[in-house]
């Protein structure tokens, strides 16, 4: 069994996986942020009586915290990579904290959605959120934290797992033609695909 825990993208990277006969529970929620998680050292909607021991647990979170949370922070004069840094730290401290003996997939975080082309769809943004700071901003707070996730999963035994190269363009920010138009990917036929491999060498 594949158990997903995440924000919303928990709920559309692996959507329809049920169409590759792998059997799922999908326990995501929108808009849960990594630093919710590590704050409160709680994976929302985990029952660890629910799990058997050759399940696999996929986690998504933190593309929240680098669209707004993070530069919220750097703002408010904090150091960027320690911000991240701490996200991703107390992070993996509640993971440690709540899973034990099961395999764990780490999903990085979808490269960020540039603004003008959200706001040609959708119309200006006339508050701070869903977007903070540059483009730039964004794909450099996502990098790094992509970078960590990559390091701290592979030091704890866990898997990393990147399906988003072909989702990008050269400057990092998501494809505005695969994604939803808001912040996700559309068609993720690549992405179960490329799951549905790790899986298979993962169980």
């Amino acid at each position: 069994m594949i158990h997903i825990f995440g924000d919303s993208h928990g709920l559309n990277t692996l959507k329809n996986l049920n169409t590759l006969n792998i059997p799922t529970n999908n326990k995501s929620l929108p808009s849960i942020t990594m630093y919710r998680i590590g704050r409160d050292n709680i994976i929302i909607n985990f029952d660890k009586n629910n799990i058997k021991q050759n399940d696999i647990i996929c986690l998504l979170y933190g593309e929240v915290d680098c669209r707004c949370h993070v530069k919220k922070q750097v703002d408010l004069g904090r150091i960027e990579n320690d911000v991240i840094k701490s996200l991703v730290e107390d992070y993996f401290k509640t993971i440690e904290n709540n899973i034990n003996n099961i395999k764990v997939i780490i999903f990085g975080v979808i490269p960020p959605i540039k603004k003008y082309e959200y706001e040609k769809l959708n119309g200006p943004i006339t508050h701070e959120y869903p977007f903070l700071g540059t483009d730039e901003d964004r794909v450099r707070i996502t990098n790094y934290m992509n970078m960590l996730l990559e390091q701290y999963a592979i030091d704890n035994n866990y898997h990393y797992f990147y399906p988003y190269d072909s989702y990008k363009n050269n400057d990092g920010t998501l494809n505005f033609e695969l994604s939803d138009k808001i912040c996700h990917i559309n068609d993720n036929t690549n992405i179960l695909k490329l799951f549905y491999d790790t899986y298979i060498k993962y169980q």
